[in-house]
């Protein structure tokens, strides 16, 4: 969508926030982007009176309200509508939008469950753990799955596992992991599980834990070796030299410099874990 856009209404003073992803508009063409980049997530309630209201008062956009209350009274197809705004907006072409159209058609079609998991990604996505990990609690709680559906279920807990030790939870994805292995026996599930379970424990206490497992079970062999090559993979490994200068320095004399350095291999460590988790 490159290329230069007339900008249509005006600048709001008051944001209108989608309900759903809490995402703040300030003008329609805020609205057309946001609009083009979720199309997936948009539901029924998208076009609210809110929005309407928003679009009349704040950016002075009255006559396309009044081509929208028209086509609600005709059609409640969200398409439909979201085809006049863009329309209105010149945003898109006409081929992009029909592209936009099929993807609303497809997103109103997926069960509730999915919609939920999509909405959950999206958060994830963006960094809003507690978001993501709300929802698919809200997924979870409210879907009712049973018998066949556990595979999903246990796909839920899972995603669910990851963000608490995306937060550094470790026990509580540990609890996570377990539920989902119980439910579907993956691989995959076990392997997250004695994951969390080694960031959790001191040795000891993990060794004593792992001793509990079946004998035949490999995986506790493939989560050492994936910890070793994360280890040696990451930028900051192998600062043994440095951090015992530092130690020197901090018993000495060199207490002023000291401080500096500590302050910028902190900083340069910080930049190795946030590129690190980036990639």
């Amino acid at each position: 969508m490159a290329g230069i856009y007339q900008c249509v209404g005006r600048y709001a003073n008051t944001p209108l926030v989608i309900k759903n992803t809490y995402i703040r508009v300030w003008c329609l063409e805020e609205l057309c982007y946001y609009i083009c980049e979720n199309a997936d997530l948009l539901d029924d309630s998208f076009v609210s009176n809110e929005m309407l209201e928003w679009l009349s008062e704040e950016c002075g956009l009255r006559e396309l309200v009044q081509k929208l209350v028209k086509i609600r009274k005709v059609s409640m197809k969200l398409e439909s509508l979201v085809e006049e705004i863009l329309s209105w907006a010149h945003y898109v072409s006409d081929e992009e939008q029909k592209r936009i159209s099929r993807v609303i058609r497809a997103g109103r079609a997926m069960p509730d469950t999915r919609r939920g998991m999509v909405l959950a990604d999206y958060f994830l996505r963006g960094g809003h753990y507690v978001l993501a990990l709300h929802t698919l609690e809200s997924v979870l709680n409210d879907s009712g799955m049973r018998g066949p559906d556990a595979k999903q279920k246990s796909h839920i807990l899972q995603d669910m596992g990851v963000i608490h030790a995306r937060m550094f939870c470790f026990a509580e994805a540990a609890e996570l992991f377990k539920r989902a292995y119980e439910l579907d026996g993956s691989r995959q599930a076990m392997f997250s599980w004695l994951a969390a379970k080694r960031m959790e424990l001191p040795d000891d206490e993990y060794l004593k834990f792992v001793a509990t497992l079946p004998e035949d079970i490999t995986v506790p062999t493939e989560v050492e070796e994936e910890i070793e090559r994360i280890r040696k993979d990451y930028p900051g490994e192998g600062r043994e030299a440095q951090l015992e200068e530092l130690r020197r320095m901090r018993i000495g004399s060199e207490r002023g410099e000291y401080e500096g350095r500590a302050r910028r291999m902190l900083e340069e460590e910080k930049d190795n874990y946030r590129k690190y988790m980036s990639e």
